[in-house]
């Protein structure tokens, strides 16, 4: 049994290969691979508001202290990158070598990184990735992010967006929604996701699922 999600906001990108999605507070950053950009976008008008570019960008992104924490490069390593000019702060390995990171969402309690190749989502601190918590949630990861006391994630050839009560480790019935959902991130309201088929921005809203707090880190 599955629920069936209404699309509550569509925001189309210039974009040909989109692979992440992040909420800063502000505005919603998205990463592409086809244009080696992340962009910002201001979901209110829909405008464009930023470009700043990141040669290999490969993945999903979050925002971390203030700045942009990007998946990239063919190990899929993890870049901090200074969100006004695309400067590099920092970069960490993967924190599973050869396995595919799909997914990425820091919060108050650390960084999310989900696998695709693995089912798996873990929960690492911040400064050296060390491993805190892991989920296993049974299904490929295309997409992480958190909302109070949820993970998420997104199945995206199953048209799915998957949540996972963290308290007592079960899963709800899972949400199905319009597209090939990848990147997902919660703006404290609407969770957006990146729809692969229609290359937009895609807002979803779950009152049952959301409550308060979460946010970024």
């Amino acid at each position: 049994m599955t629920i069936c999600a209404g699309i509550v906001r569509d925001l189309p990108v210039r974009a040909l290969d989109l692979c992440g999605v992040t909420w800063s507070g502000e505005y919603l950053y998205f990463a592409e691979i086809f244009s080696k950009q992340i962009g910002a976008i201001d979901p209110n008008s829909g405008e464009v508001v930023q470009r700043i570019p990141c040669l290999d960008v490969a993945g999903d992104l979050t925002t971390l202290r203030g700045a942009l924490l990007q998946v990239v490069g063919e190990h899929r390593d993890l870049r901090l990158l200074d969100p006004a000019t695309g400067d590099e702060i920092d970069e960490w390995p993967n924190p599973r070598p050869g396995h595919e990171v799909s997914g990425v969402e820091a919060c108050r309690d650390g960084v999310w990184v989900g696998y695709a190749d693995l089912g798996l989502v873990e929960l690492r601190d911040p400064d050296r990735f060390r491993l805190l918590d892991r989920v296993e949630v049974g299904h490929p990861v295309t997409g992480v992010t958190v909302s109070d006391g949820f993970l998420v994630h997104t199945d995206r050839d199953a048209s799915r967006v998957r949540f996972t009560d963290l308290a007592s480790r079960r899963q709800r019935l899972p949400v199905m929604v319009w597209g090939k959902p990848r990147a997902i991130t919660w703006d404290g309201r609407l969770f957006w996701y990146c729809d692969h088929a229609t290359l937009q921005l895609r807002a979803i809203e779950l009152p049952g699922i959301t409550t308060s707090g979460g946010g970024t880190a």
